[in-house]
């Protein structure tokens, strides 16, 4: 028997060499703003007194081009995300000085990047005991006592982590993979198995109320704190949407800059390897077709599809697991609130080492085996192919609050499972850059395809103007065109002196153009008080689109 040991917070090398600190990651960040087409600003400061840092790359009027916000670090316990995230940005900036067709598409489109979304709670990476950790500095009553914080975990064997205990309860519902003893799984109550085990976080009752570890330090997760399926009363959500200083310092970025086209979360889940479902022409055209939306709109799953297959050519086929959507989520809020197209990409998940086709018919048999099982053996599997210690064994302790009961300490180590090895970053990021240049080039992109003026007699001119949009996405979204969040796209026509509309109005708001070729032909009719060949000047533009002009010729 090993016997409980205090636990503080220290300083230590981090739970993977290699990674950066919230202070480091910061001094790259502004590093780059000493390019000349990156600038690097402060969105907001957090609770816990971290930096939210906004890169914008592009030249000239940045914020009149159509642009990528692409954010990372939004969980704490992922540093892998903005690592990652920085590199892309490092690259991109770098591509920019010696290739000129990178040079050209970023004097059309900008980037936003910001980094660190989430920046409190990523210092537990560097600190001892290990722990991972979801939420930010806010102090939160979680068992509702008067008193915040003050029954978190606990190093019991005084090994530097924070991993689980196994305590043997005939109530239990967990029991011992058949495969491998150190994997826990639920029992399959339908097949007749029943559970041996309760599992919790390693600690004690540190304020005497009877329950283990259930006010943990924090806090609020960034991706529970948004509008969307907001989770009321949930942990983790908040005490209210967007009620924290970084989610509502992203939220209000996002919506004063309506150039935004495409959010593109660096995070632990994916919509391109497992695309979102979209719903069927039949349920968007029923009788509640005026519902609130909650699935991907049937004219949207194209573009994202396509773009899904784009990202799949680059990445692989090494599919991450796949996660259910979030409450409360970011992702699923910069899509179905926010109106633009919100695409999420995992950089690196563990290698599958099974055939899904053999490996879930085979377990299929093993009672109580579940999908977490597989993804824990696998992990198990990688950690030894890599001479990894990412597995903790099961040791026996004493634990005071449950004295008479077996209680094993073990479980996997903090942070490993979801963080590769720091010399795998780099090449993470350029499959992350490769993705960044072909998604930047199929932003919207409008063109004044013709401008013509054909004379009626009487002085009175009819100005035909098409507007073409040559890029691949459509210059806005379904969904954005029933949110009404993105600014329509607009078309104008600029009158000679003397002359006057004889019909409708100068300025126009157009329909959304379908991408790659979409069109749309304006008609005016305009009185012209001269016998000279009138030229007619004419403007399609939105934030979304960046502008084209053009006009008639003149004989």
């Amino acid at each position: 028997m090993v016997f409980l040991a205090a636990s503080l917070a220290i300083a230590a090398p981090p739970a993977l060499e290699g990674y950066s600190n919230s202070a480091s990651l910061r001094g790259r960040t502004h590093n780059l703003a000493k390019s000349k087409i990156v600038s690097c600003t402060t969105l907001a400061r957090t609770l816990g007194g971290q930096e939210v840092s906004l890169l914008t790359v592009g030249t000239g009027a940045v914020e009149k081009k159509p642009a990528l916000l692409i954010v990372g670090g939004i969980d704490p316990a992922r540093p892998v995300d903005g690592e990652v995230l920085l590199r892309v940005v490092e690259q991109l900036v770098g591509q920019a000085t010696t290739d000129p067709d990178i040079r050209r598409l970023l004097d059309r489109v900008t980037v936003y990047g910001i980094v660190q979304a989430a920046p409190d709670g990523s210092e537990t990476f560097f600190e001892r005991p290990l722990r991972q950790r979801h939420v930010n500095a806010r102090p939160i009553d979680d068992d509702t006592d008067g008193r915040t914080d003050e029954d978190g975990p606990d190093d019991l064997n005084g090994d530097g982590l924070i991993t689980v205990m196994r305590v043997e309860d005939a109530d239990g519902p967990y029991i011992a993979h058949p495969k491998d003893d150190r994997v826990m799984v639920k029992a399959d109550l339908e097949k007749g198995v029943r559970g041996r085990y309760q599992i919790y976080v390693e600690g004690k009752d540190n304020d005497g109320d009877g329950k283990l570890n259930e006010d943990p330090p924090g806090g609020v997760a960034f991706d529970r704190n948004f509008t969307f399926d907001y989770p009321y009363f949930q942990p983790g959500a908040g005490p209210h949407q967007v009620s924290e200083i970084e989610t509502r310092a992203i939220a209000d970025f996002c919506y004063d800059h309506p150039n935004i086209v495409v959010v593109w979360t660096v995070c632990g889940r994916d919509n391109l390897l497992h695309p979102w479902k979209s719903e069927t022409a039949e349920e968007e055209d029923d009788e509640e077709g005026d519902k609130i939306k909650t699935t991907l709109l049937v004219e949207d799953a194209p573009y994202l599809n396509e773009i899904a297959k784009v990202y799949s050519e680059i990445a692989g086929n090494n599919k991450p697991p796949e996660l259910p959507g979030g409450k409360g989520s970011f992702l699923e809020w910069a899509y179905f609130h926010y109106g633009r197209w919100s695409l999420a990409t995992r950089p690196w998940c563990i290698p599958s080492e099974t055939n899904e086709e053999e490996g879930s018919e085979e377990t299929e048999e093993d009672d109580g085996d579940d999908s977490r099982g597989l993804d824990d053996l696998n992990a198990l599997a990688w950690f030894e192919q890599q001479s990894m210690e990412g597995f903790v064994p099961w040791q026996p302790i004493e634990h005071p609050d449950l004295e008479g009961k077996k209680v094993e300490i073990g479980g996997f180590k903090p942070f490993l499972k979801d963080n590769p090895p720091a010399e795998l970053l780099d090449g993470l990021a350029e499959t992350q850059s490769k993705f960044l240049v072909r998604l930047l080039d199929m932003l919207p992109r409008v063109e004044l395809a013709e401008v013509k003026a054909e004379p009626l007699g009487a002085g009175v001119w009819r100005v035909t103007a098409v507007v073409v949009n040559e890029g691949m996405l459509p210059t806005a979204s379904e969904m954005g065109r029933l949110s009404r969040q993105p600014q329509r796209l607009q078309i104008e026509l600029k009158l000679p002196a003397g002359a006057s509309l004889v019909t409708g109005h100068a300025r126009r708001p157009l329909a959304p153009l379908a991408g790659e070729g979409g069109r749309a032909e304006e008609k005016w009719l305009v009185r012209v008080d001269s016998d000279k060949t009138p030229v007619f000047s004419v403007r399609a533009w939105s934030p979304m689109t960046g502008e084209a002009t053009g006009q008639t010729q003149e004989k």
